[in-house]
């Protein structure tokens, strides 16, 4: 006992006296195979903090000096600390995306979760990425989309989603938030490793069986952001809250868009004799956000028009959105938007998506012809920003897939079209909000879904054109689809 205060260490001395000199070495064997036996020294200035706390509360707890060595305790345990894998593609992923990656830094725990994961993979990863239970998502999938998404393996599909979320957080400067997102992208699909298909068909959807596994690692529960984590990857195909949920959605719906890319492409070479006068077709989605992925009709066998139709299921099923009005003579009815609906405020909106590109992204394009055309995703944008900003929540807060959405999108076209002019009615019919176009570069042709506007309401089309970049310059023409196509 001194000066009232009772110390009580584990495996250390401390000494103490009218003028401190403290040295403190605490020595504990970890019996975790992973890490050996480690002192640690403890400053005079670290230690006299707890001292001064000392003096007040009348104790001094070891709980209190633990934290002072446990830090660095760990990083010496994970210099010693070694991974090996069998599969030279996921040991190449996990040194430069995880082991040597800056952002990891000091997150330990969450690089210990990757390499558990990536274990996983590398033993049952070889199988489909996707899976047919009777209460899952994909179950509701197209089955042209289910057999070429289902050609991607789980592995190559969970490190997909794991690059698209690193390039998402750089791109946005997030970089701290990628080692427990990583976590998310690698393990938001292990519902679907054979071993755990009686839990996947028990519970219905992958996302659930998924946090089973993840329950079994031991690391996986002492991560501060489990919850948040768990959370993310249960609503990955619905709507996730939050940066980490957002972004792993994001992440999986774009790896699945260039998977989906890659496996038509391939198909499309192994098949030239559909390719008109040795032309490929399209299939590249050169957009920030849903568009028609350009699925060859040939590869299941179908008519043109079913193969269009495909396509868009295809992009549905991945995005989650549906379809516009096909039927024919099926009008949608129009709603109420009195209440937040600006014409001239939301044309003023849309001008700064026109030729604006990111990588070989855009939601908007000009024409010299006197068109700007707009991708539905745009106008939707524009829509919720101006209802949220009325106080319209029921829109503002609306999900991507609601049915309610396209009716919206119809009423603010068909507003536009009747009052106000803007409309390109040559282009697009009145009991519809856009129409299917292709784009003619100087390469493959693109295809998409657009709404078409005169450009003279925007501004200058000269203007526009001049602001044009990348992938825009090279853009030819533009064309309805036809009745072949």
């Amino acid at each position: 006992m001194m000066d009232g205060i009772n110390l009580i260490l584990l495996g250390g001395t401390v000494f103490l006296g009218g003028m401190i000199l403290i040295a403190f070495i605490l020595g504990r064997q970890r019996k975790d195979t992973f890490h050996t036996s480690a002192n640690v020294s403890v400053t005079l200035e670290e230690l006299s903090k707890i001292w001064a706390r000392a003096r007040e509360t009348g104790e001094i707890r070891i709980d209190d000096l633990a934290p002072i060595w446990r830090e660095q305790n760990d990083a010496d345990c994970q210099k010693e600390r070694t991974y090996q894998f069998r599969s030279k593609k996921i040991a190449d992923f996990f040194r430069e995306h995880i082991e040597q990656a800056p952002w990891f830094g000091r997150a330990f725990l969450q690089k210990e979760v990757c390499y558990r994961i990536l274990s996983l993979l590398e033993e049952e990863g070889g199988c489909p990425s996707v899976v047919n239970a009777a209460d899952d998502v994909e179950a509701s999938w197209d089955s042209t989309t289910y057999d070429l998404l289902g050609k991607t393996t789980l592995l190559d599909h969970s490190l997909n989603v794991a690059l698209e979320v690193i390039r998402i957080l750089r791109k946005d400067d997030a970089l701290h938030v990628i080692p427990d997102t990583l976590v998310a992208a690698l393990g938001h699909d292990l519902g679907k490793l054979p071993s755990i298909k009686s839990h996947l068909y028990s519970l219905g959807e992958h996302p659930l069986a998924a946090g089973r596994v993840l329950a079994g690692i031991p690391s996986y529960n002492q991560l501060a952001r489990k919850d948040e984590i768990s959370r993310a990857i249960k609503l990955h195909h619905k709507q996730p809250q939050g940066l980490l949920g957002q972004t792993l959605k994001k992440a999986d719906q774009q790896a699945r868009q260039k998977e989906l890319e890659r496996v038509v492409e391939s198909l499309e070479g192994e098949n030239p004799t559909h390719q008109d006068k040795g032309q490929k077709k399209n299939t590249k989605n050169v957009r920030p956000g849903p568009a028609v992925p350009p699925l060859a009709a040939s590869t299941k066998k179908t008519s043109s028009s079913k193969g269009s139709h495909a396509a868009w299921r295809a992009q549905a099923d991945i995005y989650g959105e549906e379809e516009p009005p096909r039927k024919k003579n099926e009008v949608p009815r129009r709603i109420d938007i009195s209440a937040w609906f600006d014409a001239a405020q939301f044309l003023e909106a849309l001008k700064p998506y026109i030729n604006r590109v990111t990588g070989r992204g855009f939601m908007a394009f000009s024409m010299a012809g006197g068109y700007v055309f707009f991708q539905a995703k745009a106008l939707e944008e524009v829509a919720r920003k101006q209802a949220e900003q009325a106080g319209a929540m029921d829109i503002a807060t609306m999900a991507a897939d609601d049915p309610t959405m396209r009716r919206v999108l119809f009423t603010v076209v068909d507003h536009l079209r009747q009052e106000h002019g803007v409309i390109a009615r040559e282009l697009v019919k009145d009991q519809y909000f856009g129409g299917y176009f292709t784009i003619t570069t100087g390469g493959r042709p693109l295809k998409g879904f657009y709404t078409p506007f005169h450009a003279e309401v925007f501004g200058s089309i000269a203007e526009m054109e001049s602001r044009k970049t990348g992938i825009l310059k090279n853009f030819r023409s533009v064309k309805p689809f036809s009745n072949k196509e």
